[in-house]
Formats: structure tokens, sequence, C-alpha cells
């Protein structure tokens, strides 16, 4: 059985489309596409790619950049097409978002690595709660207080996780059921001999 390829995707023929696309759009009169407006759907469409890629070639580093760009390219096609207001300070806790799902995407490919979901946990909600502080359910400054104030918990919870996964990894756990045991005068095929 010959082993699978990795997914592949002709790059140019994907940009050259989709730029064709939006050209030709323009000159009908759908919409005067700016350079945001061509830019923007082609990181989304490259992020999607690479997410692809990643999980067919089991690559964690193109996941994690994939979504990264794929989740970007949403957020800046949203913000170029007017559909829903986006001020400048609903960046920053995007990108936390953003990071933190990337890190839950990871988590998906390899699902004993759960040393992933810590840190997707802590930037997923760091961003959830600066959301929570613009539209008025927290102070800005408390969210912004206790993040400047419990950011070190971050480490050491990083920390326990890095000493449980090297734990995990250099003690593996110990097989219940050893199998027949194979003491002095014992053979482990059996008896040989009538009993």
């Amino acid at each position: 059985m010959a082993p699978s390829r990795p997914f592949k995707i002709p790059w140019l023929g994907i940009v050259l489309i989709v730029i064709g696309l939006l050209l030709l759009m323009g000159r009908l009169g759908y919409y005067h596409p700016g350079f945001w407006m061509i830019f923007w759907p082609l990181v989304l469409i490259f992020g999607f790619v690479k997410v692809l890629e990643g999980f067919s070639g089991n690559n964690s580093g193109r996941i994690f950049f994939g979504t990264i760009c794929f989740l970007y390219g949403v957020y800046f096609v949203l913000r170029s097409t007017g559909m829903f207001e986006f001020r400048f300070h609903i960046f920053v806790p995007a990108t936390f978002i953003i990071l933190g799902f990337a890190f839950i995407m990871v988590y998906l490919n390899a699902l004993r690595e759960w040393v992933f979901l810590l840190p997707a946990i802590l930037l997923m909600g760091t961003g959830i709660a600066y959301l929570l502080s613009d539209a008025g359910y927290f102070s800005p400054w408390d969210v912004s207080d206790m993040v400047r104030t419990y950011w070190p918990v971050i480490l050491i919870l990083v920390g326990v996780a890095i000493m449980l996964r090297w734990r995990s990894r250099a003690h593996p756990a110990v097989n219940a059921d050893p199998g027949p045991s194979a003491g002095p005068g014992t053979d482990p095929a059996g008896p040989v001999g009538p009993v």
C-alpha cells in the first residue's frame, strides 16, 4: 500500500482565481475592491489551506500558523466590509482570542498533548474578559489590574504543565499485566512434558 501524500494546493492558481474574481466583480459594478479587499480574503484562504495541510501532514506548526492567518483574515474581511462595527481597541482582545483558538486547533491535532489547552484557556479567557469590559460588564481598569497582578500565575501553570509532561514522558505508565513470569526453571511456552 502506497503511503499517502500530504495535502498540497497550487497556490498560484488560487491567488490568480481570487484576484481575477474580485477584479471582475469590481468591473461589473458590484463593488470597487481596494488592496485590503483583495489582501485579507487571500490571507483567509491561505490560512485555511495551511490548516488543512497541517492536519493532513500532522504538522502542528502549520495548524497554528494557518489558524492565525485564517482568523485574522476573517476579522479583517468583516471589518473591511463594514458588516460589523470594529473599533481599534477590539484588536487586542481579538488577538488574545485568535491565539487561544490556534492553541485549541493544535490540541485537536494531538489530543494527548493536553498542555496546549493551558495557553488556550488563559489567552481566550483574557481576551473574553477584555471584550466583556468593553461591553460594560467589568471596569476596564479592573481587568487591566487583574492581568497586571496575576500574570505570573501563567508562568507557574506553564511550569507545572512542563513538569507533568516531562514526568509522564520520563516514567511511562507501567503495564499492569506483565505477561507470563519467566522465573528460574519455568518455560514461558508452558510445560514440555507430561504432567
